[in-house]
Protein backbone atom coordinates (compact mmCIF):
# COMPACT_ATOMS: atom_id res chain seq x y z
CA UNK A 1 0.00 0.00 0.00
CA UNK A 2 1.42 3.37 -1.01
CA UNK A 3 1.90 6.13 1.54
CA UNK A 4 -0.41 9.17 1.44
CA UNK A 5 0.64 12.38 -0.24
CA UNK A 6 1.76 14.98 2.32
CA UNK A 7 1.61 18.76 2.22
CA UNK A 8 3.84 20.46 4.80
CA UNK A 9 3.20 24.15 5.35
CA UNK A 10 6.27 25.89 6.74
CA UNK A 11 9.92 25.19 5.95
CA UNK A 12 11.48 25.94 9.32
CA UNK A 13 13.08 23.45 11.72
CA UNK A 14 9.92 21.39 12.38
CA UNK A 15 8.68 21.40 8.77
CA UNK A 16 12.04 20.49 7.29
CA UNK A 17 12.62 17.73 9.82
CA UNK A 18 9.15 16.33 9.11
CA UNK A 19 9.76 16.36 5.38
CA UNK A 20 13.12 14.64 5.77
CA UNK A 21 11.86 11.88 8.06
CA UNK A 22 8.70 11.22 6.05
CA UNK A 23 10.79 10.91 2.89
CA UNK A 24 12.91 8.27 4.60
CA UNK A 25 9.77 6.32 5.53
CA UNK A 26 8.76 5.83 1.92
CA UNK A 27 6.46 8.84 1.46
CA UNK A 28 7.09 9.59 -2.20
CA UNK A 29 4.84 12.62 -2.69
CA UNK A 30 5.87 15.31 -0.17
CA UNK A 31 5.61 19.04 -0.82
CA UNK A 32 6.87 21.81 1.47
CA UNK A 33 5.21 25.19 0.99
CA UNK A 34 6.95 28.29 2.30
CA UNK A 35 6.93 31.90 1.25
CA UNK A 36 10.73 31.81 1.11
CA UNK A 37 13.26 29.33 -0.28
CA UNK A 38 15.37 27.45 2.24
CA UNK A 39 16.50 28.57 4.72
CA UNK A 40 13.20 30.40 5.11
CA UNK A 41 13.74 34.06 5.95
CA UNK A 42 10.94 34.07 8.52
CA UNK A 43 11.86 30.77 10.22
CA UNK A 44 13.06 31.10 13.81
CA UNK A 45 15.90 28.71 12.91
CA UNK A 46 17.28 31.03 10.23
CA UNK A 47 19.72 32.70 12.56
CA UNK A 48 23.45 32.85 13.27
CA UNK A 49 23.30 30.22 15.99
CA UNK A 50 21.21 28.33 18.51
CA UNK A 51 21.97 26.41 21.71
CA UNK A 52 22.17 22.62 21.67
CA UNK A 53 21.76 21.06 25.13
CA UNK A 54 19.73 18.54 27.11
CA UNK A 55 19.29 20.19 30.53
CA UNK A 56 15.54 20.26 31.26
CA UNK A 57 13.41 19.87 34.38
CA UNK A 58 11.15 17.56 32.35
CA UNK A 59 12.87 14.19 31.76
CA UNK A 60 11.03 13.71 28.46
CA UNK A 61 12.83 16.73 27.02
CA UNK A 62 16.10 15.60 28.59
CA UNK A 63 15.69 12.26 26.80
CA UNK A 64 14.84 13.99 23.53
CA UNK A 65 17.75 16.40 23.95
CA UNK A 66 20.22 13.57 24.49
CA UNK A 67 18.92 11.85 21.35
CA UNK A 68 19.28 15.01 19.27
CA UNK A 69 22.71 15.84 20.69
CA UNK A 70 23.99 12.40 19.69
CA UNK A 71 23.10 13.29 16.09
CA UNK A 72 24.65 16.76 16.27
CA UNK A 73 27.89 15.25 17.59
CA UNK A 74 28.00 12.22 15.29
CA UNK A 75 30.92 12.64 12.83
CA UNK A 76 29.00 10.55 10.30
CA UNK A 77 25.68 12.40 10.52
CA UNK A 78 24.22 14.87 8.09
CA UNK A 79 25.22 17.67 10.49
CA UNK A 80 28.84 16.65 10.94
CA UNK A 81 31.19 19.49 11.77
CA UNK A 82 28.45 21.90 12.84
CA UNK A 83 28.38 21.41 16.60
CA UNK A 84 30.62 23.77 18.61
CA UNK A 85 31.28 22.22 22.07
CA UNK A 86 31.69 25.43 24.05
CA UNK A 87 29.75 24.41 27.15
CA UNK A 88 26.85 26.34 28.62
CA UNK A 89 26.34 28.39 31.75
CA UNK A 90 22.70 28.51 32.86
CA UNK A 91 22.00 31.42 35.16
CA UNK A 92 19.14 32.36 37.42
CA UNK A 93 18.06 35.17 39.71
CA UNK A 94 15.19 35.41 42.16
CA UNK A 95 12.45 34.43 39.69
CA UNK A 96 14.15 31.39 38.13
CA UNK A 97 16.14 29.71 40.90
CA UNK A 98 13.58 26.89 41.27
CA UNK A 99 13.65 26.23 37.52
CA UNK A 100 17.45 25.98 37.59
CA UNK A 101 17.38 23.65 40.59
CA UNK A 102 14.89 21.40 38.77
CA UNK A 103 17.12 21.35 35.66
CA UNK A 104 20.04 20.24 37.83
CA UNK A 105 17.96 17.51 39.47
CA UNK A 106 16.93 16.23 36.05
CA UNK A 107 20.57 16.08 34.92
CA UNK A 108 21.47 14.13 38.07
CA UNK A 109 18.67 11.65 37.38
CA UNK A 110 19.96 11.26 33.83
CA UNK A 111 23.39 10.46 35.36
CA UNK A 112 24.98 13.53 33.82
CA UNK A 113 27.43 14.15 36.65
CA UNK A 114 29.32 16.82 34.71
CA UNK A 115 26.42 19.26 35.18
CA UNK A 116 27.29 21.11 38.38
CA UNK A 117 26.95 24.37 40.26
CA UNK A 118 29.64 26.96 39.61
CA UNK A 119 30.33 29.93 41.87
CA UNK A 120 30.84 33.42 40.50
CA UNK A 121 34.47 33.29 41.67
CA UNK A 122 35.07 30.05 39.78
CA UNK A 123 33.29 31.41 36.71
CA UNK A 124 35.58 34.43 36.58
CA UNK A 125 38.66 32.37 37.36
CA UNK A 126 37.86 29.90 34.57
CA UNK A 127 37.15 32.65 32.04
CA UNK A 128 39.05 35.80 33.04
CA UNK A 129 37.52 37.46 29.97
CA UNK A 130 34.46 37.93 32.17
CA UNK A 131 35.32 41.21 33.86
CA UNK A 132 31.83 42.01 35.16
CA UNK A 133 30.54 41.54 38.70
CA UNK A 134 27.65 39.06 38.05
CA UNK A 135 25.73 40.56 40.97
CA UNK A 136 22.88 38.31 42.08
CA UNK A 137 23.68 35.52 39.63
CA UNK A 138 23.36 31.77 40.32
CA UNK A 139 25.24 29.62 37.79
CA UNK A 140 24.91 26.01 36.66
CA UNK A 141 27.65 24.66 34.35
CA UNK A 142 26.87 22.14 31.61
CA UNK A 143 30.11 21.29 29.75
CA UNK A 144 28.57 19.02 27.09
CA UNK A 145 26.33 21.70 25.61
CA UNK A 146 27.28 23.95 22.73
CA UNK A 147 25.91 25.73 19.71
CA UNK A 148 25.20 25.20 16.03
CA UNK A 149 25.10 27.71 13.13
CA UNK A 150 21.37 27.25 12.83
CA UNK A 151 20.66 28.88 9.47
CA UNK A 152 23.38 26.78 7.84
CA UNK A 153 22.05 23.62 9.51
CA UNK A 154 18.50 24.32 8.33
CA UNK A 155 19.72 24.82 4.76
CA UNK A 156 21.72 21.59 4.85
CA UNK A 157 18.71 19.67 6.16
CA UNK A 158 16.42 21.14 3.49
CA UNK A 159 18.87 20.22 0.75
CA UNK A 160 19.04 16.66 2.09
CA UNK A 161 15.23 16.43 2.07
CA UNK A 162 15.14 17.68 -1.52
CA UNK A 163 17.81 15.19 -2.52
CA UNK A 164 15.51 12.48 -1.20
CA UNK A 165 12.61 13.59 -3.35
CA UNK A 166 10.87 16.30 -1.31
CA UNK A 167 9.49 19.15 -3.43
CA UNK A 168 9.96 22.69 -2.13
CA UNK A 169 7.70 25.47 -3.40
CA UNK A 170 8.38 29.13 -2.56
CA UNK A 171 7.38 32.64 -3.63
CA UNK A 172 3.68 33.45 -4.05
CA UNK A 173 3.12 29.82 -5.06
CA UNK A 174 4.39 28.70 -1.64
CA UNK A 175 2.79 31.53 0.36
CA UNK A 176 -0.28 29.85 1.87
CA UNK A 177 -3.20 32.17 2.49
CA UNK A 178 -5.82 29.65 3.57
CA UNK A 179 -6.49 25.96 4.04
CA UNK A 180 -9.00 24.10 1.89
CA UNK A 181 -11.72 21.75 3.15
CA UNK A 182 -14.23 19.47 1.46
CA UNK A 183 -17.97 19.35 2.11
CA UNK A 184 -17.41 17.07 5.09
CA UNK A 185 -14.97 19.46 6.76
CA UNK A 186 -11.90 17.36 5.97
CA UNK A 187 -8.73 19.28 5.12
CA UNK A 188 -7.73 18.61 1.51
CA UNK A 189 -4.98 21.17 0.86
CA UNK A 190 -4.09 24.83 0.73
CA UNK A 191 -4.58 27.90 -1.44
CA UNK A 192 -1.52 30.04 -2.21
CA UNK A 193 -1.22 33.79 -2.75
CA UNK A 194 -1.09 33.41 -6.55
CA UNK A 195 -4.30 31.36 -6.60
CA UNK A 196 -2.61 27.97 -6.91
CA UNK A 197 -4.40 25.07 -5.24
CA UNK A 198 -2.19 22.46 -3.56
CA UNK A 199 -4.02 19.22 -2.72
CA UNK A 200 -2.82 16.33 -0.58
CA UNK A 201 -4.07 13.40 1.48
CA UNK A 202 -2.66 14.89 4.69
CA UNK A 203 -1.72 18.46 5.62
CA UNK A 204 0.81 19.26 8.34
CA UNK A 205 1.07 22.77 9.79
CA UNK A 206 4.63 23.64 10.82
CA UNK A 207 3.91 27.34 10.74
CA UNK A 208 5.36 28.57 14.03
CA UNK A 209 4.57 32.21 14.77
CA UNK A 210 1.96 32.40 12.00
CA UNK A 211 -0.12 29.35 12.90
CA UNK A 212 -3.07 31.47 14.05
CA UNK A 213 -3.29 33.00 10.56
CA UNK A 214 -4.42 29.62 9.14
CA UNK A 215 -6.37 27.89 11.94
CA UNK A 216 -8.15 28.91 15.11
CA UNK A 217 -5.14 28.90 17.42
CA UNK A 218 -4.87 32.39 18.88
CA UNK A 219 -5.29 31.10 22.43
CA UNK A 220 -3.09 28.05 21.88
CA UNK A 221 -0.07 29.25 19.88
CA UNK A 222 1.09 32.83 20.39
CA UNK A 223 3.80 34.54 18.37
CA UNK A 224 6.53 35.72 20.72
CA UNK A 225 9.92 37.10 19.85
CA UNK A 226 13.39 36.94 21.23
CA UNK A 227 15.25 40.10 20.26
CA UNK A 228 18.73 39.63 18.79
CA UNK A 229 21.69 41.97 18.47
CA UNK A 230 24.96 41.22 16.70
CA UNK A 231 28.33 42.85 17.46
CA UNK A 232 31.28 42.79 15.05
CA UNK A 233 34.52 42.03 16.90
CA UNK A 234 38.00 42.80 15.64
CA UNK A 235 40.22 39.77 14.93
CA UNK A 236 42.08 40.51 18.16
CA UNK A 237 38.84 40.65 20.16
CA UNK A 238 37.54 37.46 18.56
CA UNK A 239 40.75 35.70 19.57
CA UNK A 240 40.38 37.04 23.10
CA UNK A 241 36.78 35.85 23.51
CA UNK A 242 36.89 32.66 21.39
CA UNK A 243 36.90 30.27 24.38
CA UNK A 244 33.89 31.76 26.14
CA UNK A 245 30.97 29.44 26.89
CA UNK A 246 27.40 30.25 26.04
CA UNK A 247 25.82 32.20 28.90
CA UNK A 248 22.06 31.80 29.21
CA UNK A 249 20.56 34.00 31.89
CA UNK A 250 16.90 32.96 32.00
CA UNK A 251 15.80 36.38 33.23
CA UNK A 252 17.96 38.55 30.98
CA UNK A 253 19.48 37.09 27.84
CA UNK A 254 21.91 34.82 26.03
CA UNK A 255 25.51 35.48 25.03
CA UNK A 256 27.12 33.39 22.28
CA UNK A 257 30.88 33.17 21.66
CA UNK A 258 32.11 34.74 18.40
CA UNK A 259 31.61 32.74 15.21
CA UNK A 260 33.99 32.26 12.28
CA UNK A 261 33.14 35.76 11.02
CA UNK A 262 33.99 37.33 14.40
CA UNK A 263 30.31 38.05 15.04
CA UNK A 264 29.11 37.92 18.64
CA UNK A 265 25.38 37.41 19.08
CA UNK A 266 23.26 38.53 22.02
CA UNK A 267 19.67 37.54 22.58
CA UNK A 268 17.06 38.87 25.00
CA UNK A 269 15.04 36.40 27.10
CA UNK A 270 12.35 38.99 27.76
CA UNK A 271 9.72 38.17 25.17
CA UNK A 272 7.47 40.44 23.17
CA UNK A 273 4.18 39.67 21.42
CA UNK A 274 2.61 41.20 18.31
CA UNK A 275 -1.10 41.74 18.89
CA UNK A 276 -1.15 45.44 18.02
CA UNK A 277 0.26 44.96 14.50
CA UNK A 278 -1.48 41.67 13.75
CA UNK A 279 -3.88 41.33 10.80
CA UNK A 280 -5.84 38.60 12.62
CA UNK A 281 -8.01 40.05 15.38
CA UNK A 282 -7.00 38.80 18.82
CA UNK A 283 -3.96 36.88 17.56
CA UNK A 284 -0.27 37.57 18.02
CA UNK A 285 1.51 36.87 14.71
CA UNK A 286 5.12 37.20 13.60
CA UNK A 287 6.44 40.47 12.19
CA UNK A 288 7.87 39.39 8.82
CA UNK A 289 11.51 40.10 7.95
CA UNK A 290 10.54 39.96 4.28
CA UNK A 291 7.89 42.64 4.62
CA UNK A 292 9.88 44.81 7.03
CA UNK A 293 13.58 44.10 6.38
CA UNK A 294 14.78 47.33 7.98
CA UNK A 295 13.04 46.90 11.32
CA UNK A 296 15.10 45.91 14.37
CA UNK A 297 14.68 45.60 18.13
CA UNK A 298 12.87 48.02 20.44
CA UNK A 299 14.88 50.63 22.30
CA UNK A 300 13.74 49.34 25.69
CA UNK A 301 14.98 45.82 25.00
CA UNK A 302 18.24 47.13 23.59
CA UNK A 303 18.85 48.89 26.91
CA UNK A 304 18.14 45.64 28.78
CA UNK A 305 20.48 43.65 26.54
CA UNK A 306 23.26 46.15 27.16
CA UNK A 307 22.68 45.88 30.91
CA UNK A 308 22.99 42.09 30.58
CA UNK A 309 26.34 42.44 28.79
CA UNK A 310 27.50 44.93 31.41
CA UNK A 311 27.08 42.24 34.10
CA UNK A 312 29.55 40.00 32.22
CA UNK A 313 31.80 42.01 29.89
CA UNK A 314 31.23 45.71 30.55
CA UNK A 315 33.74 46.80 27.89
CA UNK A 316 31.40 45.43 25.19
CA UNK A 317 28.18 46.81 26.64
CA UNK A 318 28.03 49.98 24.55
CA UNK A 319 29.27 48.67 21.20
CA UNK A 320 27.32 49.42 18.03
CA UNK A 321 25.22 46.65 16.54
CA UNK A 322 25.99 45.19 13.14
CA UNK A 323 22.29 44.40 13.02
CA UNK A 324 19.33 43.77 15.28
CA UNK A 325 16.30 41.60 14.59
CA UNK A 326 13.22 40.10 16.14
CA UNK A 327 13.25 36.29 16.10
CA UNK A 328 9.62 35.13 16.15
CA UNK A 329 8.48 31.68 17.24
CA UNK A 330 5.15 30.08 18.05
CA UNK A 331 4.86 29.75 21.83
CA UNK A 332 2.43 27.89 24.05
CA UNK A 333 1.36 28.68 27.60
CA UNK A 334 2.96 25.48 28.91
CA UNK A 335 6.12 25.94 26.76
CA UNK A 336 5.48 22.50 25.24
CA UNK A 337 5.34 21.78 21.52
CA UNK A 338 2.11 20.96 19.73
CA UNK A 339 2.55 17.66 17.87
CA UNK A 340 -0.99 16.38 17.48
CA UNK A 341 -3.98 16.14 15.16
CA UNK A 342 -5.78 19.45 14.79
CA UNK A 343 -8.97 19.15 16.87
CA UNK A 344 -12.09 17.81 15.15
CA UNK A 345 -10.57 17.95 11.66
CA UNK A 346 -9.57 14.95 9.56
CA UNK A 347 -6.26 14.90 7.66
CA UNK A 348 -4.92 18.04 9.36
CA UNK A 349 -1.98 17.75 11.76
CA UNK A 350 0.03 20.18 13.87
CA UNK A 351 3.82 19.97 14.24
CA UNK A 352 4.99 23.31 15.57
CA UNK A 353 5.20 25.68 18.56
CA UNK A 354 8.91 25.40 19.29
CA UNK A 355 8.28 27.87 22.13
CA UNK A 356 11.76 29.32 21.95
CA UNK A 357 13.56 26.02 22.60
CA UNK A 358 12.71 23.79 19.64
CA UNK A 359 15.67 24.15 17.28
CA UNK A 360 18.03 21.84 19.20
CA UNK A 361 15.67 18.94 18.42
CA UNK A 362 15.63 19.59 14.66
CA UNK A 363 17.50 16.40 13.67
CA UNK A 364 14.93 14.16 15.38
CA UNK A 365 11.65 16.05 15.93
CA UNK A 366 10.37 15.07 12.47
CA UNK A 367 10.56 11.42 13.48
CA UNK A 368 8.14 12.11 16.33
CA UNK A 369 5.82 14.13 14.09
CA UNK A 370 5.82 11.23 11.62
CA UNK A 371 5.01 8.84 14.48
CA UNK A 372 2.11 11.08 15.47
CA UNK A 373 0.74 11.10 11.91
CA UNK A 374 1.00 7.31 11.76
CA UNK A 375 -0.72 6.90 15.13
CA UNK A 376 2.26 5.47 16.98
CA UNK A 377 3.66 8.38 18.99
CA UNK A 378 4.83 7.37 22.46
CA UNK A 379 1.88 8.01 24.83
CA UNK A 380 3.98 10.16 27.17
CA UNK A 381 4.94 12.51 24.33
CA UNK A 382 1.38 12.45 22.96
CA UNK A 383 0.16 13.65 26.36
CA UNK A 384 2.92 16.27 26.62
CA UNK A 385 2.26 17.71 23.14
CA UNK A 386 -1.53 17.46 22.86
CA UNK A 387 -3.82 20.36 21.95
CA UNK A 388 -5.00 22.05 25.15
CA UNK A 389 -7.61 24.50 23.82
CA UNK A 390 -5.88 27.50 25.38
CA UNK A 391 -5.89 26.12 28.92
CA UNK A 392 -3.53 27.94 31.25
CA UNK A 393 -1.28 25.55 33.20
CA UNK A 394 -0.96 26.06 36.95
CA UNK A 395 2.03 28.06 38.12
CA UNK A 396 4.75 25.80 39.49
CA UNK A 397 7.39 28.37 40.40
CA UNK A 398 9.66 26.69 37.85
CA UNK A 399 9.01 28.84 34.78
CA UNK A 400 12.12 29.37 32.61
CA UNK A 401 11.21 32.87 31.42
CA UNK A 402 8.88 34.54 33.94
CA UNK A 403 9.51 38.14 32.91
CA UNK A 404 6.17 39.77 31.96
CA UNK A 405 5.77 39.92 28.19
CA UNK A 406 5.23 43.20 26.40
CA UNK A 407 3.69 43.90 23.02
CA UNK A 408 5.54 45.36 20.07
CA UNK A 409 2.94 48.11 19.86
CA UNK A 410 3.89 49.29 23.36
CA UNK A 411 7.59 49.65 22.51
CA UNK A 412 9.50 52.05 20.30
CA UNK A 413 12.76 52.53 18.44
CA UNK A 414 12.42 49.38 16.31
CA UNK A 415 10.92 50.75 13.10
CA UNK A 416 13.59 51.12 10.43
CA UNK A 417 16.48 50.93 12.87
CA UNK A 418 18.57 48.73 10.52
CA UNK A 419 18.14 51.01 7.51
CA UNK A 420 21.82 52.03 7.57
CA UNK A 421 23.30 48.72 8.60
CA UNK A 422 24.25 45.53 6.79
CA UNK A 423 22.40 42.43 8.00
CA UNK A 424 24.56 39.66 9.43
CA UNK A 425 25.17 36.71 7.12
CA UNK A 426 23.59 33.37 7.90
Amino acid sequence: MSQPSALIIGGGAFGTSTAYHLSHRGYANITVLDRHPAPSLDAAATDLNKIVRYDYPNPLYTKLGLEAMAVWKDPNSLFRGMFRPTGWIMSAHDLTREFLKAAHESAVKANKKSVRWMSIAETKETWPEFTGSFDGWMNLWSPEAGWVPSGQALLRFAQAAQANGVKYVSGDDGYVKQLLYDAHGECIGALSANGTTHLADIVILCTGANTAALVEAKDEIVARSHCVGVIQLTPEEAEKYKNLPIVDDFEQGILFPPDENNLLKLCSCRFITNYYNSHVKGASLGHSHADYPQDGVPRQIEDEMRSFVRDMIPELADREWVSTRMCWDGDTKDVNFRVCPYPNTKNLYIGTAGSGHGFKFMPVIGKYIADMIEGKLDPEYAELWKWRFGATPPKTGKEPHPWPQRDLGELDGWKGRNSKTIPAKI
